[in-house]
């Protein structure tokens, strides 16, 4: 019964903190990553329902990595590299990432690859040529596959669904526009 109830504090915890982080998605991209940090932190915390784990890494070992795979998406990140940085040896970091993480380091590359690519395509009206290279991707159509298969459609379509407005000022023959916000303000 406790172990339930650990389990539903935790659930609820990642619950609310899955809110704000929506809420402060596009304005407050920081902020947002502070929160996704807390709801890992959350997740990775061990409960009385789950038994210690073994074999994965430290939780500081794990954050560094998180971290360096954020700071440096744009770039190609090899097994030998992340292994570096969480100070353990490449054979052992593999099943050590995955049993810290759920996935591996390849898929969490592309995980993170991808919701940065979301944020900046919401953001703005960069060509999505742009915002593939600047999130690590080798080309559009590499963007494209990727970004279909994890996120369910094209980033045409996730622009289409997120981005904001932009409308010309009726009347303005200088080429003005009014941007209209018309996400819901919480």
């Amino acid at each position: 019964m406790e172990q339930q109830i650990c389990s539903e504090r935790a659930s609820a915890r990642v619950g609310a903190l899955l809110e704000e982080i929506q809420q402060r998605l596009f304005d407050d991209v920081e902020g947002a990553r502070r929160l996704i940090d807390q709801a890992i932190q959350v997740l990775q915390a061990p409960s009385a329902a789950s038994p210690a784990r073994t074999g994965g890494l430290a939780p500081w070992q794990a954050r560094r990595v998180a971290r360096y795979i954020d700071e440096n998406l744009e770039r190609a990140l090899t097994v030998a590299e992340l292994a570096a940085v969480g100070g353990v040896r490449p054979g052992y970091f593999g099943k050590a990432f995955k049993s810290s993480f759920g996935v591996s380091p390849h898929a969490m590359v592309l995980q993170r690859r991808v919701a940065r690519a979301k944020i900046l395509i919401a953001q703005g009206e960069d060509p999505l040529k742009d915002i593939a290279l600047a999130c690590g991707f080798s080309d559009q159509s590499h963007l494209t596959n990727r970004f279909h298969r994890l996120a369910g459609m094209t980033p045409a379509a996730w622009r289409r669904l997120h981005a904001t407005p932009v409308f010309h000022a009726p009347g303005d023959d200088r080429g003005g526009c009014v941007q209209l916000d018309l996400r819901a303000q919480a």
